[in-house]
């Protein structure tokens, strides 16, 4: 019941954090209030605009990897009935988003040549771009050919001592769905 009750109270929004009395939902604006929270957010403007347009970017490339990854023309149950007219091609989808990722990924690789985003430490958007980064390589390891900088910098996070337990946990190696299983890759298949 208070599970529900908090729900609610957050517009029925998932995920949702409560701090302080606070009921904070969406991803970002949940990750930017941690980062001020915990020092991982910038204070040089011109370096919180490059956290926020890479914030952006990598959005960007989620929502196409989304694309070629759902058919939204498939039955999904009594509310959401298949399209008579409707065509999906996975293999299609994911060819334009691999010929995305090779014009996007070495701009990445251009811009990942400290330890982190902004240098020694991460900040707030680096946990973000771990997150994609890392799934995109593995729909589309081919993207990520020569980009050192970026398999470094996904290597770098992985050994931060805070999360260097969890990436060498069996839970972690069994492997998380990024998308929901009915996706037509769901990162475990």
């Amino acid at each position: 019941r208070e599970a529900v009750v908090s729900t609610q109270s957050t517009g029925g929004n998932l995920p949702f954090l409560e701090d302080d009395g606070k009921k904070i939902t969406q991803s970002v604006t949940i990750m930017r209030y941690l980062g001020r929270k915990f020092g991982l957010y910038p204070s040089d403007p011109e370096e919180l605009i490059l956290c926020e347009i890479i914030e952006q970017e990598i959005y960007d490339l989620r929502n196409r990897i989304t694309t070629a990854c759902y058919d939204r023309y498939r039955a999904r149950g009594p509310s959401f009935p298949a399209s008579a007219k409707g065509v999906f091609d996975h293999e299609y989808l994911k060819g334009t988003l691999l010929r995305r990722l090779k014009e996007r990924i070495p701009k990445f690789e251009k811009t990942l040549t400290k330890a982190f985003l902004l240098g020694d430490k991460p900040v707030y958007v680096d946990f973000l771009l771990y997150e994609y980064l890392d799934q995109l390589k593995l729909f589309l390891p081919e993207a990520f050919e020569s980009c050192n900088n970026v398999l470094s910098y996904l290597s770098r996070f992985e050994k931060l001592p805070n999360l260097k337990e969890w990436f060498e946990s069996e839970e972690y190696k069994q492997g998380n769905y990024i998308n929901a299983p009915h996706a037509d890759w769901n990162g475990k298949d």
